[in-house]
């Protein structure tokens, strides 16, 4: 505990910390959460590896109690964070509101429909992702026309990941490239040298978190990459999404919204650059450099 608040007073400040001890008592939602609400109200959707606290009502993003349906996917029917899943209709999102669960890896959506849904919302599944770039093509993949992309991606400076370099967005293109698949374990020696345990209480002592990131492939559970912003950003520009926001909570997440529009149209010269508007608003210094 004592490590985490070291850790938020280096990232966020004084003001970061406060707000993160009042959040814990009386859950804030994200400052532009009437954009969200707008964009996503009555219609259906699927998340990645959830369900997931910052969408429930409690939440900072609580999209759950206002969309009209939600299914979900998950890469096994056996999971570190859910348990034992089935498929079929036991999504649970919601109370007793279900959806179709289905079981599949993410980078290959392969029992999903084209323009399925109308959103796909995912929050802290990237990260654990080998190959981000094939997965969110895939994600858009299932967007139906004008259908909205929802991220909620750790940043770098508020989580275990502090001491690693951020990735850059060449070595995402060249897995993308490569087609790099799941079970790639090219950072792992980085993770094993500079993951910071004591922030990391899940994960027990140095030998029990070797053993299970030599297992990732069954348990999906290491950061291949380390994500600030601007890369968040650069794979929303790259994959041609409309950014329509960029938002922060006080748990950890760096939030984006991109809308999937007809391919060359995109024009996210808002949020690109060193003089982007969120360089501002971010609470981490990375961003701010």
């Amino acid at each position: 505990m004592l490590m985490k608040i070291v850790n938020i007073l280096k990232t966020r400040g004084v003001s970061g910390l406060f707000l993160k001890a009042v959040s814990k008592v009386y859950p804030l939602k994200i400052a532009n959460w009437a954009m969200y609400s707008d964009n996503l109200r009555g219609k259906r959707g699927l998340e990645i590896g959830g369900p997931s606290k910052i969408f429930s009502e409690k939440g900072s993003l609580p999209l759950y109690s206002i969309i009209e349906s939600l299914d979900g996917c998950n890469f096994n029917s056996t999971t570190v964070w859910e348990g034992t899943i089935e498929e079929g209709m036991t999504y649970e999102f919601l109370g007793g509101k279900k959806g179709y669960q289905f079981i599949s890896d993410t980078v290959d959506l392969q029992d999903i429909l084209s323009k399925k849904y109308d959103f796909v919302l995912s929050s802290n599944v990237l990260e654990h992702i080998a190959n981000p770039l094939k997965a969110v093509s895939e994600w858009i993949r299932v967007l139906g026309d004008n259908g909205i992309l929802v991220l909620a991606v750790p940043h770098r400076d508020a989580t275990f990941d502090h001491n690693r370099p951020i990735s850059t967005f060449v070595h995402l293109l060249e897995d993308f490239n490569k087609d790099v698949y799941e079970d790639d374990l090219t950072h792992l020696q980085e993770i094993l040298e500079l993951h910071d345990l004591s922030l990391d209480p899940f994960s027990g002592d140095f030998e029990s978190f070797k053993e299970r990131s030599l297992n990732n492939y069954e348990n999906r559970c290491l950061h291949h990459h380390v994500f600030d912003t601007e890369l968040v950003i650069d794979i929303f520009n790259f994959l041609e999404l409309q950014i329509l926001s960029i938002d922060f909570d006080l748990s950890n997440n760096i939030i984006i919204m991109g809308r999937k529009i007809e391919a060359g149209k995109a024009n996210n010269d808002a949020f690109m650059g060193n003089k982007a508007i969120y360089r501002q608003k971010s609470p981490y210094l990375t961003d701010r450099r």
